[in-house]
């Protein structure tokens, strides 16, 4: 008799049990995968980099494009004479970055410094895509684009 209600008590309790979740990526809070719980980029993101920062860049857009395989960045280089100029005149890029903070003087967005001052990045469209790329610059993976690369040191 008390086996058949230990047995009735687990078949109960068996019962409230969630089924599992199953994910591919990295567990994050409640079985919901990590993520899954990042906001993403979408759309076309327009870059105007110095030309210098070029090899960095390439790296950093690629690993920001796998993780947000919704968004496309479109990279451009120029020297850091000339960026100054090309965001005057005519249409800005959504994000802007150069190793001469000088090049930036003119820019009223916010800017990101990276290294003491090695790497500065504005975001000229409050976009959440450009956004969420300045953003990147700061995560491991660009950080070791950036060191990799001789643009910060470590």
């Amino acid at each position: 008799m008390t086996v058949k209600i230990l047995l009735m008590a687990v078949l109960a309790l068996g019962g409230c049990a969630s089924p599992a979740v199953e994910s591919e990526g990295d567990e994050g809070i409640g079985g919901v995968p990590a993520t899954s719980l990042a906001p993403e980029a979408t759309g076309e993101i327009t870059v105007l980099a110095s030309d210098t920062l070029s090899e960095a860049f390439d790296l950093i857009r690629d690993g920001f494009q796998a993780r947000n395989p919704r968004a496309f960045v479109v990279m451009a280089y120029t020297s850091n004479e000339s960026l100054t100029r090309q965001i005057a005149g005519g249409e800005p890029p959504d994000v802007v970055a150069t190793d001469d903070a000088a090049a930036l003087r003119g820019v009223s967005s916010e800017k990101a410094t990276f290294g003491s001052g090695r790497l500065t990045v504005a975001a000229l469209d409050e976009s959440p895509a450009a956004e969420l790329f300045v953003d990147y610059l700061s995560d491991a993976s660009a950080q070791r684009a950036l060191i990799d690369t001789g643009v910060l040191r470590p």
